[in-house]
């Protein structure tokens, strides 16, 4: 998934949610979801280094990023929602989204307990992860934010059970997997920060 993909959708969830007059908006969008896939990245390549629990680490970094997203996207296009429901959907897509990342983070476990190339082959991965992870969750939050405004539902208006059931139709009815694996494919690791850049 390029960033193409994301600022598309950013320009669809725009003209569902009638905010199209602000030209700059599907950019600022598109740009806060590339800003925490990269700040989750980093966090997780410093989780990835603590030998046998960075993978979990990683998870609940990438958790607390999605959710900090997703109150971005609704503070810049006026959606109030409630703290615990956007951390609730957070939740909710992030373990939609896990089953494609559960070999990442037990390779990355193993990994861990291997110093020197372990540890760095385990940061490596956790950035890989936690990038994929909190990008293909934009994807899906556009998405979701998109059909639920296309098809005249009020996200402020459902409760959290509905808004995790639509979420979970989105994961379903998308081909998520080729969102996450181009969403790992785009994470791109350099010499400078070799858990990526």
């Amino acid at each position: 998934m390029s960033s193409h993909h994301i600022v598309h959708l950013a320009h669809k969830l725009v003209e569902a949610a009638n905010k199209s007059v602000e030209k700059n908006l599907p950019e600022e969008i598109a740009e806060i979801v590339k800003t925490h896939s990269a700040g989750a990245a980093a966090a997780c390549v410093a989780a990835g280094w603590l030998p046998g629990a960075g993978g979990l680490a990683a998870a609940g970094v990438c958790a607390g990023f999605v959710w900090t997203m997703y109150g971005r996207i609704n503070s810049r296009i006026g959606l109030p929602l409630a703290d615990n429901i956007v951390k609730s959907l957070a939740t909710g897509v992030a373990t939609n989204l896990a089953t494609g990342f559960i070999g990442a983070i037990v390779l990355q476990t193993a990994l861990s307990l291997i110093p020197g190339l372990g540890s760095l082959g385990a940061a490596t991965l956790a950035g890989g992860t936690g990038y994929g992870l909190t990008l293909a969750s934009g994807y899906v939050y556009l998405k979701l934010l998109t059909n639920l405004f296309l098809s005249g539902k009020d996200p402020r208006v459902m409760d959290e059970t509905s808004l995790k059931e639509a979420a979970k139709n989105v994961t379903e009815n998308e081909n998520i997997k080729q969102v996450i694996k181009d969403a790992k494919a785009e994470y791109k690791p350099t010499s400078e920060h070799p858990g990526g850049g």
